[in-house]
């Protein structure tokens, strides 16, 4: 693989596509998916009975929430790692934070003030408001610090922090993008390393995870939340770097859909290894030696649209990922307001009555359902307002070498429908029958008419004694690779 590395340069390579890489948005569906299974487990048993395979991959659901962590860190490393390591300047850096908060803010702060409210009435009917799990108190102190975000700051565990179970996460990523600054500066001299090893050291960043999953078993609750965001973070940035040096060829695409496949593999490996070594105590969880593949996931998928990665890119899969941060943040809002309301009576909690339980396969589903209105409603059209306060960064245009003075022939167009207007025969041309000028200016001055107006036009290049300088191309700003649908967030 090495003949398809770059070996000098630090800008992007030519495999890395350019926008939203759809295998990846795919992969948020996935992830989100699996914690919404994840969460629903103990309800879905009868079900999962069976299938036991399943079984031991939705038990491992919580890694999907490392798997957004790293898929954050490789789509912002894309975008943004280059930019603003270079020039940490406050103006690249208030843009990129103010994206960041366009991006997971909106629905985030919805969601929040809703269940916020829900608790507070509940409490103030005299109901139970922490059937499932508990939550704190419905006021304004804690309102506030739900709605910056920083509710998970100094804090060691997840129960009774957050009004909504999952939002510790938003917490956490909020705090990495509000690190990303610094962490580009520090990693940004690693962009002129080689590929292999700049990907050995990404999944070398969750080496603390993987030590622990293994030697203690300790299952995601019981996990510190700022290891695992920064580990996970940290690799996505580094095997954003290292994607960056990598040319794409046949050669690496075929390594690429044999990576993927053979990541999955080892993957489900894994989750049935932990099933057996746990022998069943639900509070030991070896699953977490996985982290470590994420990386090699993740770049593999970004470079073959083939097998794996063909159904990731899938219609249905890639709207999937769009409201995967929707369906993350509203599947536990389904599941606490219904078991608060069916559970007041402690003797029948985590009773498996039979029309309970029929009730919860529309359970599990109804956040599909709900995600689509976040996200069409909410999501999308307040980040869109928000990013509209950022003013936009005019490009200068290129200095374009004088000529001599000529008379000025005007512009006519060509067709009316064609959109682009072509400039007359001018002097100088033989074609027009007069005598030949030293320099000819006039499809030059046109040219820079239709660059100040946007207007398209085709120059006719005149066979003259001495030559006019050819303007030069105009090339636009390449898009940014991160995609938003490739949320980042929990």
């Amino acid at each position: 693989m090495s003949s398809d590395l770059r070996s000098g340069s630090a800008e992007p390579a030519v495999g890395i596509p350019r926008g939203e890489i759809r295998a990846l948005t795919g992969l948020r569906a996935v992830a989100a998916v699996w914690v919404v299974l994840l969460h629903f487990q103990r309800l879905l048993n009868p079900y999962l009975d069976q299938v036991p395979l399943l079984r031991s991959v939705i038990s491992a659901g919580w890694l999907g929430v490392d798997l957004f962590f790293a898929l954050s860190g490789f789509v912002i490393g894309l975008a943004y790692l280059e930019q603003v390591g270079r020039s940490p300047r406050p103006g690249a850096v208030g843009r990129f934070v103010l994206a960041r908060f366009a991006r997971v803010w909106p629905a985030w702060a919805v969601v929040t003030v809703l269940m916020g409210a829900w608790v507070w009435v509940v409490r103030k009917g005299g109901w139970n408001a922490d059937v499932l799990v508990p939550h704190p108190d419905a006021d304004v102190t804690q309102m506030l610090r739900q709605l910056s975000m920083t509710h998970m700051w100094g804090q060691d565990g997840f129960f009774g922090v957050s009004y909504v179970l999952p939002g510790w996460s938003i917490s956490a990523e909020w705090l990495a993008y509000l690190c990303f600054p610094l962490l580009a500066v520090c990693l940004r001299p690693l962009l002129h390393l080689p590929a292999p090893l700049v990907l050995a050291l990404s999944c070398l960043a969750s080496t603390p995870l993987v030590i622990t999953a293994f030697e203690q078993g300790v299952p995601d609750l019981a996990q510190n939340w700022m290891t695992r965001i920064a580990c996970g973070f940290v690799a996505g940035l580094l095997a954003a770097i290292a994607a960056k040096r990598i040319r794409r060829t046949e050669r690496t695409e075929s390594l690429a859909l044999a990576g993927s496949v053979l990541t999955v593999v080892l993957m489900v490996c894994v989750f049935m290894w932990n099933s057996w070594r746990r022998g069943g105590d639900l509070g030991l969880d070896y699953s977490g030696v996985v982290v470590c593949l994420i990386p090699l996931l993740i770049v593999s998928l970004s470079f073959t649209e083939r097998g794996l990665a063909s159904l990731l890119g899938r219609r249905t899969m890639v709207y999937g990922g769009r409201i995967s941060y929707c369906i993350y943040l509203t599947h536990f809002v389904v599941l606490d307001v219904v078991t608060t309301i069916v559970w007041q009576d402690p003797a029948k909690a985590w009773v498996p009555t039979p029309g309970f339980m029929l009730a919860v396969p529309a359970m599990a589903l109804a956040p599909f359902l709900l995600a689509p209105l976040l996200h069409h409603l909410v999501e999308e059209p307040a980040r869109a307002r928000i990013m509209a306060l950022v003013p936009k960064r005019r490009t200068a245009p290129r200095s374009v070498p004088s000529v001599a003075a000529a008379p000025e022939a005007p512009v006519v167009a060509d067709s009316p429908s064609s959109g682009v207007r072509r400039l007359p025969v001018t002097v100088g041309d033989p074609r027009s029958g007069a005598a030949p000028a030293a320099r000819v200016r006039e499809p030059r001055t046109a040219w820079l008419n239709a660059v100040s107006t946007g207007e398209r036009v085709a120059v006719p290049r005149p066979r003259v004694t001495h030559p006019v300088p050819v303007p030069p191309a105009t090339r636009g700003r390449s898009g940014r690779h991160e995609s938003e649908s490739v949320s980042s967030s929990a």
